[in-house]
């Protein structure tokens, strides 16, 4: 193999690993979007929500149905003081405390490579079939 040649394939070795790299999310790429979402939560704002969601559930999920699904929400909550620190997960999913007005619940979060939401519930039992509180892109 010449020496252009292996200047070349180290030349491409190094933009697909710069490219892969690239599409991983930072270390606190899912508290940072639970931060976001807790301002947005408060604010009632359905239209900065669905600026947080993957384009998958923008399309799943109108406008309509996000302000429907933070009302309801907010029957369960009222204001969210905070979120925790995740108690467990990885860069890109976390199991959150929420501390709530009325009560103490539980948040499961994950966002797919580009810090969006792809998965997100709020709830007292998180093993429960239905929750008022979900967005997913699962049927």
């Amino acid at each position: 193999m010449s020496g252009r040649t292996t200047i070349v394939i180290t030349v491409l070795a190094g933009l697909l690993l710069a490219n892969a790299a690239a599409a991983q999310v930072g270390p606190h790429a899912v508290i940072n979007v639970s931060q976001s979402l807790l301002r947005i939560y408060n604010a009632r704002d359905a239209e900065a929500f669905r600026e947080l969601l993957a384009p998958s559930l923008q399309e799943k999920y109108s406008l309509e149905d996000l302000q429907l699904t933070l009302a309801h929400c907010h029957g369960l909550t009222h204001e969210i003081e905070r979120f925790s620190l995740p108690s467990w997960g990885a860069r890109r999913y976390g199991f959150f405390g929420v501390y709530a007005e009325n009560s103490v619940l539980e948040m499961v979060l994950e966002i797919d490579e580009n810090e969006k939401i792809i998965h997100w519930v709020i709830t007292d039992n998180v093993t429960a079939k239905d929750h008022q509180c979900l967005l997913s892109r699962l049927p």
